[in-house]
């Protein structure tokens, strides 16, 4: 589904863009983040129907285009839709990256993580050493 665009005259509040946006498509974090940027152009309202969401625009001076407005509004969907994808893919890297940074900064704190991966390997190998005597003596045991 593409958004759908329409501007729409409201009684209470005046003239405003209502776009509908399909929720598999786009998250909330990701409507938020979009709608946060135009905060000082517009206000922003959101709605629900069926499985859409509904994004209503109100411009905070007169003289903006709703159009224009909702094109701002599209074009910063995409860009967090991007930037969300790209941070959850590289949350990985990231991590390992600022982790060898903090490393590498202390020493110690890279001996102290290395000493604790070392003793839970070692209580893993103790565990599954049990488990495996535990069967071979009801194997024996017939």
């Amino acid at each position: 589904m593409i958004p759908a665009l329409s501007i729409v005259e409201t009684d209470d509040f005046g003239t405003c863009a209502k776009i509908l946006l399909e929720e598999k498509v786009y998250s909330l974090p990701t409507i938020y983040a979009a709608g946060y940027i135009l905060l000082d152009r517009a206000t922003m309202i959101l709605d629900k129907e069926k499985s859409a969401i509904v994004v209503y625009l109100f411009p905070k001076e007169k003289a903006d285009d709703l159009r224009r407005l909702s094109r701002d509004f599209l074009d910063e969907l995409v860009n967090y839709a991007h930037y969300f994808t790209r941070a959850a893919e590289n949350a990985e890297a990231t991590k390992a990256v600022l982790q060898r940074a903090l490393f590498s900064a202390s020493p110690s704190l890279a001996k102290e993580a290395e000493e604790k991966e070392i003793e839970s390997l070692i209580k893993e190998l103790e565990a599954e050493g049990k488990e495996s005597g535990k069967k071979g003596k009801k194997k024996q045991s017939p």
